[in-house]
C-alpha cells in the first residue's frame, strides 16, 4: 500500500511538472512561426497589418491625444522602474521565491527581445510617426516590456491575493494595460500591427517560462 501510494504521488508529481512548461512551449512556437512570417515579409503578414491598421488609425484629436500620453507607460525608463518596485516590495515582505521570478523573467524577456529585433532588423513604417521611436520594429520592445510585467503582476496577484473579487479586478486592469499599450504603438505609425502581437507572444512565453520555475522549484515543494 506505502509503495503504491509513492508511486502514484510520484506519478503526479511528474505529471504536474511537465504541465507547467506545456503552456510556454505552445507560445514559443507560436512566437516562433510569427517571427519566421515577419521576417520572410509574406502577404499574410502585409495584410493583417493593412487590415489592422485600417482599423485602429484616425485623426481624432482626442485619440491621438490619448496614444502619444498612455503610450509613456510603456517606456523602458517606466517598465524598469516599475520592475525595480515590486521587487524591492517582495523582498522586503521577504518573498524571495518571486523577486527572483519577476527580475529573472524581466532580464530574460527583453534581453531575447534585443537579440529578436537586431535578428530580424525590421525597419519601423515609413510614416509619420506621432511619438519618438529609435531601432527596429520588430518584436515591439513596448509590447515585451508590458506583457511581460503585468503578465506577471497577473501571476503574482493569481498566488498572493486572497480576495477573489479583489483578484478578478485586479487580473483585469492588468490585462488592460498592455493591449493599450499595444494599440498606441499602432496608433502612433511606430509599429506594425504584427510587431504588436509578435511583442505579446513573446512577453507571454517568457512569462510562462518564469512561472514554470517558480512551480517547478518553489510552489510545488
Amino acid at each position: 500500500m506505502q509503495k503504491n501510494k509513492r508511486r502514484k504521488l510520484l506519478i503526479t508529481d511528474n505529471h504536474s511538472k511537465k504541465d507547467t512548461i506545456i503552456p510556454a512551449t505552445i507560445f514559443l512556437i507560436l512566437y516562433s512561426v510569427w517571427a519566421m512570417l515577419v521576417a520572410s515579409g509574406t502577404q499574410f503578414i502585409h495584410h493583417f497589418d493593412q487590415s489592422i491598421i485600417a482599423i485602429i488609425c484616425n485623426n481624432n484629436p482626442a485619440n491621438i491625444k490619448f496614444a502619444t500620453t498612455f503610450t509613456v507607460i510603456g517606456n523602458t525608463s517606466v517598465i524598469t522602474f516599475i520592475t525595480i518596485i515590486i521587487c524591492l516590495i517582495l523582498f522586503i515582505f521577504k518573498k524571495y521565491a518571486y523577486t527572483y521570478f519577476t527580475a529573472g523573467t524581466m532580464i530574460a524577456a527583453n534581453g531575447y527581445n534585443w537579440i529578436s529585433k537586431h535578428a530580424i532588423a525590421r525597419p519601423r513604417p515609413s510614416v509619420h510617426h506621432l511619438v519618438e521611436a529609435h531601432g527596429y520594429s520588430f518584436p515591439s520592445g513596448h509590447s515585451v516590456g508590458s506583457a511581460t510585467l503585468f503578465g506577471i503582476l497577473i501571476v503574482l496577484t493569481l498566488l498572493l491575493v486572497k480576495n477573489k473579487a479583489v483578484k478578478t479586478i485586479l487580473c483585469i486592469v492588468w490585462l488592460c494595460f498592455p493591449l493599450l499599450i499595444g494599440y498606441t504603438r499602432i496608433f502612433n505609425h511606430v509599429h506594425y500591427p504584427s510587431d504588436v502581437l509578435g511583442g505579446f507572444l513573446e512577453g507571454i512565453t517568457f512569462v510562462l517560462i518564469g512561472y514554470s520555475f517558480l512551480y517547478h522549484y518553489h510552489l510545488e515543494n
